[in-house]
């Protein structure tokens, strides 16, 4: 039986983070990840502000595969509208990236183990395929079908409205470099979006995300349709399919316990990126546990949720706000949206990102459509 203050499980940004900021403020930390190598299997775009990642972790040149100048959005109706922000993000290399994360974090001082799977939680800690750990705090960083939460009692349930289903392609084919693609239609993509986020030249990382409430289509067959039109010549690399939640739980603590990144449904509503919100819960939990640790107060663990809802809790309920509405867009809703894109950014070189929220505000103006779905969500 070995015996830890912290058991961080999953070995991804949030996990990975939460290990580094504990270990870091001299708590003994056990980080496990089920999977032989850390880093494995992935499925994301890999895309991410700069403004973001660079607040958790000083860049390396080895976890940029591109970097980002812009965006090109493509209407149901395939008008197009390029805006540039010169530097505005990186597409990572996430497998060297998640890596090189788990070695700051057995370079803080957290013991780091592979091919350990957490199969329960005790009284005094964890069971795993490779025995019993005595913890006084668990952290579940386990993704989006955590078994911490349910062993937790933490009711994290989806109902089909509350995530994606995504299929991804790394795509051998010729893309613009360091422009993001972003493409929207409910006919076209119903209720989420197809992405192109280029690594170079001729290779990019090239998705889509449906809601299963809205279409029974798999997004593997939305994904084919859109390549036949969009290239006339690629080769799939590789593939991968995933479940993209983003519904904000009740809790995200609960005793001993708390969630982490993708495990407490902390995905953005709006683009379902979950690097930046899986790198800030990270740090946010691996703070409060280090603080309830020192202190011998399990409850200073809440912490943790005060500490999210102070820097990010609001906006996440206003974008998840947002999201019901979109998902009730229709493809003249979201050539409206295109108009007020074109009218804001079209032809701008930016030089600050837009705040979201404010964006949002703009959008619920701009048409009175969009405006009165605002007000019947607030009112229902």
């Amino acid at each position: 039986m070995a015996n830890y203050d912290l058991v961080v499980v999953g070995a991804g940004p949030a996990g990975s983070m939460a290990a580094i900021t504990a270990a870091k403020a001299g708590i003994k930390t056990l980080l496990i990840e089920e999977h032989p190598e850390v880093g494995t299997p992935l499925n994301c775009g890999e895309g991410i502000s700069k403004e973001w990642i660079t607040k958790f972790v000083d860049m390396k040149p080895s976890w940029i595969a591109s970097n980002i100048d812009g965006v090109t959005f493509t209407s149901p109706s395939r008008r197009q509208l390029t805006v540039y922000y010169p530097g505005v993000g990186y597409i990572l290399e996430r497998k060297i990236f998640d890596r090189d994360l788990a070695g700051l974090a057995a370079e803080a001082g957290a013991e780091v183990r592979v091919k350990t799977r957490a199969t329960g939680l005790t009284k005094t800690g964890i069971d795993t395929n490779k025995g019993k750990i005595d913890a006084k705090i668990i952290i579940g960083a386990d993704g989006g079908l955590s078994r911490v939460s349910r062993w937790a009692g933490i009711d994290t349930k989806l109902e089909k409205k509350d995530f994606w289903t995504t299929c991804e392609y790394l795509l051998a084919a010729e893309v613009t470099e360091n422009i993001v693609e972003l493409i929207a239609g409910r006919e076209t993509v119903p209720g989420g979006y197809i992405w192109i986020f280029p690594k170079s030249k001729y290779l990019a990382n090239v998705g889509a995300g449906v809601c299963p409430a809205i279409t029974r289509e798999s997004p593997k067959t939305v994904l084919d349709n859109f390549l036949k039109w969009r290239f006339k010549k690629y080769s799939i690399i590789s593939e991968g399919m995933s479940m993209v939640p983003s519904k904000g739980v009740k809790t995200l603590v609960k005793n001993n316990v708390c969630l982490v990144g993708d495990a407490g449904r902390l995905i953005d509503p709006i683009s379902g990126g979950g690097i930046g919100n899986a790198l800030l819960t990270g740090q946010l939990a691996g703070k409060a546990a280090a603080d309830a640790i020192k202190k011998d107060d399990i409850k200073r663990l809440k912490l943790y949720e005060k500490d999210w809802e102070k820097w990010e809790g609001r906006n996440f309920k206003i974008k998840l706000q947002a999201r019901k509405i979109a998902m009730k867009l229709k493809d003249s809703d979201i050539e409206l949206l295109f108009d007020f894109c074109k009218e804001n950014f079209a032809g701008h070189n930016l030089t600050k990102m837009p705040n979201e929220i404010d964006v949002i505000k703009s959008i619920l103006k701009f048409s009175p459509r969009f405006l009165k779905m605002g007000f019947n969500l607030l009112k229902s």
